[in-house]
């Protein structure tokens, strides 16, 4: 399973990219919003689709993680991707994120928070 990863913040894109890597998956990680939105939504550049996206909700740059999932929802593709929103910060608006079909993950969070949150929003299979 490949998982899309836009954290801004290397330390702990680093971190989670060796968690998730050893659990088996494949990562690919994007550095801002740009780079995640270009490298998902350009179908014709031969882009490498995820089965999963993992979003900060804090970014450095215009745009936050959930406006990047707000454009993403846009996309046919994009539609029913399962993505997870993380946040060190106090996220309120619950209903806009089940309006997106978001799961939420605060941080900090455990190795194990993280699997299981992958698992149940992508099914049994996910570490395959």
């Amino acid at each position: 399973m490949r998982v899309g990863l836009l954290e801004d913040d290397i330390a702990i894109q680093e971190m989670v990219m060796l968690v998730l890597q050893d659990e088996g998956y494949l990562v690919a990680a994007y550095a801002d919003a740009e780079a995640c939105l270009g490298a998902l939504t350009n179908i014709a550049s031969g882009f490498e689709p995820v089965d999963l996206l993992i979003v900060d909700w804090r970014l450095n740059g215009t745009m936050s993680g959930f406006e990047v999932i707000k454009q993403m929802r846009g996309f046919p593709h994009l539609a029913s991707l399962p993505i997870i929103l993380t946040t060190a910060a106090t996220f309120t608006d619950i209903e806009a994120l089940r309006d997106l079909r978001v799961s939420l993950l605060e941080k900090p969070f455990s190795v194990d928070e993280i699997i299981s949150l992958i698992k149940s929003v992508t099914g049994p299979l996910a570490s395959s």
